[in-house]
């Protein structure tokens, strides 16, 4: 590029030039470039080694990368371009050992080279004697077998005038300075983002209220989870989902990603806000839904433990137990007693005011 791209960090997470070019979308990029401009292009890490296909390379380019001594040499001539490139820290036209005009476009950040887009196969259109292009490769060559097709397939070689090949030169560059800056843009603000929540995260910790709530007799309330509170902002989202599809099935991570935090780190706090394990919370609530059923409905137990999200009623009912010390059709029995006796307190009461 004309200049390196100046940026404020560069993280690990730019360890090589995949991690700055979507590679997929550039080809597709690069190939319409090649055919507007009429010049081949590939695209190469820092080693020389092609990250994309060749665009549009041009037959008599093929048939020199096609005998294994004269490729060799092709790729010497892309190295030595691209370290010439480098060293100017600017776009760098030569000559090739065949005479064609070929370009390196070298993509720096910060100092660091990631690689090179290679531009060229191309002739010249009128002699630029006050300019001298430098050929980068001068030791000769072995002749190619058939050199009456080469002559003909050299020929057929595009051709354009320097100043068009400078222009052509500048608009790939600044395409490609776009896109790095622009990726590197996003990356930095999805950094902040991530900074943003781990400072979140560092005062929640440091401000997260304890679990149980101390009464004046000296005895302990469990805590009830109010999702309003403002201590419990990030977890709003996974409580009022949990609280309206609690007989659907709810994962941990599903919740944690909801929040915008990691799974670890959701159960954490959770734990902190609501002094239960999420599964605990999530079984609970359920237990507390069944027991309004329970008291309020006819419905069969198996009914009752489909509608709270238990498939089976056998696996319902041992939780029911194990939270509530008895079974739920035990406690359906209780509940509609009390509430018998209830029914005729309350009418006593009422008489007796009368």
């Amino acid at each position: 590029m004309g200049k390196s791209i100046g940026v404020i960090f560069l993280s690990n997470k730019y360890a090589d030039i995949q991690s700055i070019l979507d590679i997929e979308k550039w080809q597709l990029i690069q190939d319409k470039l090649a055919m507007v401009t009429n010049m081949a292009i590939i695209t190469v890490d820092y080693k020389g080694i092609p990250v994309t296909q060749h665009s549009r390379c041009s037959e008599f380019c093929e048939k020199i990368r096609s005998e294994s001594k004269t490729n060799a040499i092709c790729q010497k001539c892309d190295a030595r371009g691209g370290i010439e490139a480098v060293r100017l820290n600017q776009n760098y036209i030569y000559r090739c050992h065949c005479n064609i005009i070929d370009a390196a476009i070298p993509i720096i950040i910060d100092d660091k080279y990631f690689g090179c887009v290679m531009v060229g196969q191309v002739l010249l259109k009128e002699n630029n004697e006050d300019e001298y292009i430098e050929k980068i490769y001068k030791d000769s060559i072995e002749v190619l077998s058939d050199q009456n097709e080469m002559l003909y397939l050299y020929s057929k070689l595009p051709r354009l005038t320097l100043t068009r090949i400078k222009e052509i030169l500048d608009l790939i560059d600044n395409i490609i300075k776009y896109i790095v800056e622009e990726c590197i843009v996003k990356f930095k603000l999805f950094k902040d983002n991530q900074d943003m929540k781990q400072r979140l995260e560092e005062i929640l910790d440091k401000d997260v209220v304890h679990n149980n709530i101390s009464l004046d007799n000296g005895e302990t309330k469990e805590r009830v989870y109010d999702p309003t509170n403002r201590t419990n902002d990030i977890l709003k989202p996974a409580i009022e989902y949990i609280n309206e599809n609690f007989d659907k099935k709810i994962i941990l991570d599903d919740m944690a990603n909801m929040c915008f935090i990691t799974p670890g780190y959701f159960s954490k706090i959770f734990y902190k806000e609501t002094g239960e394990k999420f599964s605990d919370y999530l079984t609970r609530l359920k237990i507390e839904k069944a027991k309004e059923l329970l008291k309020t409905t006819n419905k069969t137990i198996q009914e009752i433990a489909i509608e709270v999200g238990f498939n089976d009623a056998g696996y319902f009912t041992r939780r029911f137990k194990s939270y509530e010390g008895i079974a739920p059709g035990h406690y359906r029995k209780i509940s509609k007693s009390q509430s018998i006796k209830y029914e005729i307190i309350k009418e006593v009461q009422n008489n007796t005011t009368i």
